[in-house]
């Protein structure tokens, strides 16, 4: 889809208000539990509710949204003893994986969810290893947009009416697309359900990328999951067909089994311009045998090699589990900082969810989490990057993802934004991208940062090789000349990697307050695109190992 007057890719609506919070409550006309929504609007603060027999209302809840903000936020930094209750959402059970309310409490610095299933009785679970981090990311919270077209409408309420429907707060960044459910491993943790029995037809991809492109007019990434993609026999076939001028990159997530072991294959994905997203969670037999059933070692070694040699594009993505292989993570960023092609490290701490992951040890009082991994990465790169140096992402809920950018100097080091930046007074730098894209608010955004280092760059440790880095991504993004869209998106590569920390949700720590504003979807054929948590958790099947049913109201893969 493209306007017809100058051929430019449709812009998506803004979202005409800022979601704080979701806390279920009782409909004042029939008294049902439903769900409502905090919402900032024109400075002032309103709540939004669906019931399904009484419909849509809107009511004004207070007067103004900075003192609003405040104080709910001081709720959860106030000093004392004991546990004390920031607000209540709606989570699962993690045993029947029914909808229940949930007490969000800070208790010891941490904070945790107080569940109570009518069927199974009470729960608690860790939900952040820093309440200063959990509270404070609330701060980071801004309006979303909204897709160009929405394939379901509100009948039941969130997560039931998922596809998007009109009350979801954010567009699509990350669709992810399962072209098959054939696998060459059968890893412990996996959150799929591979029956080895599918692959995507070319038809039916194209669909979805049609459809894709009509919600969004203009997607940075598309990525191809599994399964293991590789396996499926048209992927070719699929990468071209998903070369297209709306979408920047074509992303395959793998394992690097086969890449490692057919340099043809790897050849082919560089002649079609296709990045990589490498599993790697770590360095050593026991990283890979616990996480994915046996040691990968040498095939890693083989498809990271492969990798350089071709120069291909690569994002590593690493899972996380406490006491596996935390203490490999300054290590995979040490790897990040030292490779050109590789652009990104995403790190997710394990979700406890899918045919392997549902199964797999799990304690709900002692994981990882976001700033877990944020202190780890701290400590083992010697503070070359800091917890200090990352910032929530408000483009799906401030909860789900820590990033940080790190520009790259003219000697080939990197320092993290943080040292030279305010990303809150900055926040447009902040994007689900593993690059700096060349877009309007970005060039405004680093221009802004120029004018303010300028000032005081003899008062910032190395401020004017900064300040030279910042002048030369503004002139290669930014020339008299509009670039391509692609080639905008190669330009911004050059110029600063990024981490991100992203912990997806199990049916321990499961908030819908997090999933409203999901932007990581999956793709179905009819057209609908799912909420990625909640697809894992509901629509998928297999959520807590190989017997869970799905939900009443699922939607299965393929159809």
């Amino acid at each position: 889809m493209k306007c017809t007057s100058c051929g430019a890719a449709p812009k998506r609506p803004d979202r005409p208000h800022v979601y704080l919070k979701q806390e279920p409550i009782s409909c004042a006309g029939c008294g049902a539990r439903v769900q409502a929504r905090t919402v900032l609007k024109g400075g002032e603060v309103f709540r939004l509710q669906h019931c399904a027999a009484c419909g849509t209302s809107e009511e004004r809840v207070g007067g103004d949204a900075s003192s609003y903000l405040a104080d709910f936020m001081a709720q959860g930094r106030a000093e004392g003893s004991g546990a004390r209750m920031l607000k209540t959402t709606t989570a699962a059970c993690p045993t029947c994986l029914d909808l229940i309310d949930a007490k969000v409490l800070v208790r010891g610095g941490k904070v945790f969810f107080d569940k109570a299933c009518p069927r199974c009785g009470p729960s608690v679970a860790l939900v952040s290893e820093d309440a200063d981090w959990y509270v404070g990311a609330y701060a980071y919270s801004r309006a979303g947009s909204q897709p160009l077209v929405q394939a379901t409408s509100v009948i039941r309420g969130c997560p039931e009416d998922c596809g998007l429907c009109p009350d979801h707060e954010q567009h699509t960044c990350v669709p992810i697309v399962e072209i098959t459910d054939h696998c060459n491993l059968a890893c412990p943790i996996c959150i799929a359900d591979n029956a080895q029995g599918h692959h995507l037809p070319l038809e039916r991809f194209r669909r979805i990328v049609d459809g894709l492109v009509a919600s969004e007019g203009q997607l940075e990434t598309l990525a191809l999951s599994g399964g293991e993609p590789t396996s499926h026999p048209q992927l070719l076939e699929l990468i071209d067909e998903a070369t297209r001028p709306q979408i920047g990159r074509v992303v395959l997530l793998t394992n690097g089994i086969r890449l490692g072991q057919d340099r043809a294959l790897a050849q082919k994905l560089k002649q079609k311009g296709a990045y990589v997203t490498l599993q790697l969670d770590g360095f050593t037999a026991q990283a890979h045998t616990r996480l994915r059933g046996r040691d990968l070692t040498a095939q890693k070694e083989a498809a990271l090699a492969a990798l350089e040699e071709l120069q291909i594009p690569t994002q590593l993505l690493m899972t996380v589990a406490r006491g596996v292989n935390e203490a490999e993570l300054g290590k995979m960023v040490e790897l990040l900082l030292s490779k050109e092609h590789i652009l990104s490290l995403n790190v997710q701490p394990i979700t406890f969810s899918g045919r392997g992951g549902g199964t797999f040890p799990a304690d709900p009082m002692d994981r990882i989490t976001v700033p877990g991994v944020l202190k780890a990465i701290e400590a083992q790169t010697g503070g070359k990057v800091a917890l200090s140096d990352f910032s929530p992402l408000p483009c799906p809920s401030p909860h789900c993802v820590a990033l940080t950018y790190l520009l790259k100097l003219q000697d080939g080091s990197f320092v993290p934004f943080s040292r030279f930046a305010d990303l809150r007074k900055h926040g447009g730098l902040l994007r689900n991208s593993a690059s700096l894209p060349a877009l309007p608010e970005i060039e405004q955004a680093l221009q802004d940062v120029i004018y303010d280092l300028f000032a005081r760059q003899d008062e910032v440790p190395q401020g004017r090789g900064i300040l030279g880095a910042l002048r030369r991504a503004v002139d290669v993004m930014f020339p008299s000349q509009a670039l391509a869209f692609r080639e905008a998106l190669r330009q911004g590569e050059r110029q600063a990697k990024s981490i991100f920390v992203h912990h997806y949700m199990d049916a321990y720590d499961f908030d819908l307050e997090r999933l409203r504003k999901c932007c990581n979807h999956y793709p179905l054929a009819d057209g609908r695109l799912m909420p990625a948590c909640g697809f894992n958790l509901f629509h998928r099947g297999a959520a807590k190992g190989p017997s869970t049913p799905r939900a009443s109201f699922a939607r299965v893969p393929g159809t």
